[in-house]
């Protein structure tokens, strides 16, 4: 009692404290991917014009910051969210209110988009689907996985549409806060249920629901895994892991050629060549084939070329001797890049970074309030 400790509490010597607590309950922390590169990569192609914009919402809510403090947000009549181009315009005065207004214009513009595309596409695959179900089976039974496929798609799109609703609202409300406007995701949440897409999807779960029925129990878990994989396909698959097949064969390709006997090099003698020749083959698979991205063949080079002992050692006038390894490396290394690259580099990083931060845009929005009424200092 005198530490203020409960009696009923174990002795100090038994408990843990709050950091080992932590400690306990951590786990391996993966990162999470932000949402518009998850839509982004799980579009479906053929429907990737129909998805909700959902990073031209957010470069609009960016935005409203420089609103708030200056108490206007004018984007200009014909500014339109489907337009990237046009987002760079600088900002104007007027109403701050007329953010809520292209807000909604424009999230209602997308969502009739994505009403079109859920109710042609529900109307056709129904059409199918009492093929399938009906009392005589007319469809064979790759047909119906075919279209439990096509049905996959359909709702990752309306899951994927209203999963980005939900979020860019959210993100709405974060940014109207102080404005002292009510919170609009109940409310369009709500208005989301009567939409089309929304019965359509609820349609298309009946549907699934169906197609399994329809297949024997033991084809069920084989129906859904093509489903994952027609996904996967369609554009849900394309962030992950390089394609191990093609960067096997690319670099066991470059391996044969700088290794085996080849009567011109032999002859010559130069096996620097030979290497550097294998080098050349596995670089040029690896782009043809795509086996990792670009930029990543790029920096292997380098790497390949030191690896492989195709860069030839010089002599080093101080010592007398042939480089070694690391020296050969540094060398390699400093003939890509120079002082003029990293000015460049540096450029391009400064130029992202006020671009990402809006800085031109405040900046004309602080200059024009303060020289409204001086045109030509403003031109100036």
């Amino acid at each position: 009692k005198k530490r203020g400790l409960d009696a009923r509490s174990p002795p100090p010597s038994t408990r843990c404290s709050l950091h080992d607590c932590a400690l306990l309950r951590r786990r391996p922390l993966r990162p999470l991917m932000k949402f518009g590169r998850v839509l982004q990569l799980r579009a479906i192609p053929e429907w990737r014009e129909s998805y909700i914009g959902y990073k031209r919402f957010k470069r609009l809510l960016k935005r409203l910051p420089t609103a708030q403090s200056s108490g206007s947000f004018s984007p200009t009549a014909s500014l339109s969210l489907r337009e990237p181009s046009e987002l760079e315009a600088p900002l104007l005065s007027g109403p701050y209110a007329e953010v809520e207004a292209l807000f909604f214009a424009a999230l209602d513009d997308d969502l009739r988009r994505v009403n079109e595309v859920s109710v042609a596409e529900t109307e056709s695959i129904e059409t199918s689907v009492t093929l399938a179900t009906g009392g005589e089976a007319l469809l064979s039974q790759e047909e119906v996985a075919a279209l439990y496929c096509r049905l996959a798609k359909l709702r990752s799109f309306m899951s994927l549409n209203a999963t980005a609703v939900k979020k860019i609202l959210k993100k709405f409300d974060k940014n109207m806060a102080g404005t002292g406007r009510e919170p609009q995701l109940p409310s369009v949440m709500k208005r989301l249920e009567a939409e089309p897409f929304s019965v359509c999807r609820r349609r298309a779960d009946g549907m699934a629901v169906e197609l399994e029925r329809a297949m024997p129990p033991d084809k069920v878990p084989r129906l859904r895994q093509l489903a994952q994989d027609a996904l996967k396909r369609a554009g849900g698959g394309r962030e992950s892991r390089p394609n191990v097949l093609p960067l096997a064969l690319s670099l066991a390709a470059g391996l044969v050629v700088a290794l085996a006997p080849l009567e011109a090099f032999e002859q010559a003698d130069r096996p620097e060549a030979q290497r550097c020749l294998g080098v050349l083959v596995a670089t040029v698979g690896l782009w043809l084939s795509e086996a990792v991205p670009f930029f990543a063949t790029a920096l292997l080079v380098p790497v390949l070329a030191v690896a492989s002992g195709a860069v030839p050692p010089k002599l080093v006038h101080k010592t007398g001797e042939l480089e070694q390894a690391p020296d050969i490396a540094k060398r390699v290394l400093n003939s890509m890049f120079n002082a003029v690259i990293l000015l460049v580099l540096s450029s391009l990083v400064a130029a992202r970074v006020v671009a990402r931060c809006q800085l031109e845009l405040r900046l004309a929005a602080a200059l024009q309030e303060r020289l409204r009424h001086q045109a030509g200092l403003f031109l100036l």
